[in-house]
């Protein structure tokens, strides 16, 4: 029995679908009810995809699903794959601390430990928050003089986590590729609207830190690698028009001749490492044509996964045929509730029984 956090428009609506397919048993949980622990009693697994843009979300999940995993349960999730998510300022440590191929990053905490290095960096650099998808809260700066007045606000009022409603506008209207599209959008457009603002009313102001990155010129397009356990799937993202940022362009090229296989290994030893389920790396290449992790995250859209037309497995094996992560995901996840169930202690099972069977939920 697995518990599924349904929140729409995330991989739970494929999971639920699978489950109902195929006769998995299954329970829906809220993971932000108070009586979660409950919710969960008897259950092996528990998934929940959850986002960056909900505050109630990123306040807590971290802490629930460390809960569940102390208690034994199989989680996606789990911690070592969302620990780091939507937090650029944690990627740089973890990175850093395994040796990974990671583009130099520098982080500031103190403006005067900023500004001494404002004036001796080279430019331009590019600046980012901790926080943000889509490349939204990233931007290439030029000079001295732009960086200077980024720490004054960083170090003073701050930045909005939530980007305005007209941020990337022309982003959006060239992703934009049918009138129906463009009238959809027009449609939801007041919705989206009030959504932006009660985000931004929620979600705190970034300040107290500066984050920039080393710029590499001459890409014209990132390396996205998606690794679901022993898969990787591959495939570029080009740059925006007249931008040097590829992340939420909509332009996408799915030829796996064009992958750089280094990127596939760094992913798969990286992912090792780090120990997670699921994780997309976006990678650049240096002027010596090295590639270099820009960015990791544990969320990703899984349409252009599963555009790719086949995967790689670690032994660099290409295996065709295309693959909805969701399920893979929790093909996983069953194979992993499976493997625990053969293995564990038939003493163990029926301590576990037994406590199950005395207990009553509250709440």
């Amino acid at each position: 029995m697995i518990g599924i956090h349904d929140t729409p428009g995330s991989f739970s609506g494929r999971w639920i679908t699978y489950c109902e397919s195929r006769g998995v048993p299954f329970r829906r949980i809220n993971c932000l009810a108070t009586d979660v622990v409950s919710q969960c009693t008897g259950l092996d697994g528990l998934l929940w995809h959850w986002s960056h843009n909900d505050p109630a979300s990123q306040l807590v999940a971290r802490q629930i699903i460390s809960s569940f995993e102390q208690k034994g349960m199989v989680v996606f999730p789990n911690i070592a794959t969302c620990a780091h998510f939507d937090d650029k300022v944690a990627q740089k440590y973890l990175l850093e601390t395994i040796d990974a191929p990671f583009i130099p990053t520098w982080v500031f905490y103190k403006r005067h430990t900023a500004m001494k290095w404002i004036e001796k960096a080279a430019w331009p650099k590019v600046f980012k928050l901790s926080s943000g998808a889509g490349s939204i809260n990233v931007r290439l700066v030029r000079s001295r003089e732009e960086a200077t007045a980024l720490c004054r606000q960083a170090f003073g009022r701050g930045f909005p986590i939530v980007a305005g409603y007209l941020t990337d506008i022309h982003t959006r209207v060239h992703k934009t590729q049918t009138a129906y599209e463009f009238l959809e959008k027009l449609f939801r457009a007041p919705q989206t609207l009030l959504n932006v603002i009660a985000l931004r009313y929620r979600m705190p102001r970034q300040r107290g830190y500066l984050y920039f990155q080393e710029f590499i010129p001459g890409n014209t397009f990132d390396t996205r690698i998606t690794i679901i356990g022993n898969r990787a799937f591959g495939f570029q993202r080009m740059n925006r028009p007249n931008d040097f940022r590829a992340s939420g362009s909509g332009t996408l090229s799915f030829d796996p001749d064009q992958i750089d296989k280094r990127c596939v290994e760094i992913a798969f030893k990286v992912a090792d490492r780090i120990g997670t389920q699921s994780l997309a790396f976006d990678f650049l290449f240096d002027l010596q044509k090295k590639p270099l992790i820009v960015e990791i995250s544990y969320c990703y859209v899984a349409s252009a996964v599963h555009q790719c037309p086949g995967h790689w497995d670690r032994q660099g094996i290409w295996h065709q045929g295309q693959v909805w992560p969701e399920e893979a995901i929790l093909e996983d996840v069953l194979f992993t509730i499976r493997q625990r169930k053969e293995t564990e202690p038939t003493w163990k099972t029926s301590r576990d029984e037994t406590h199950i069977r005395g207990h009553t939920p509250t709440g």
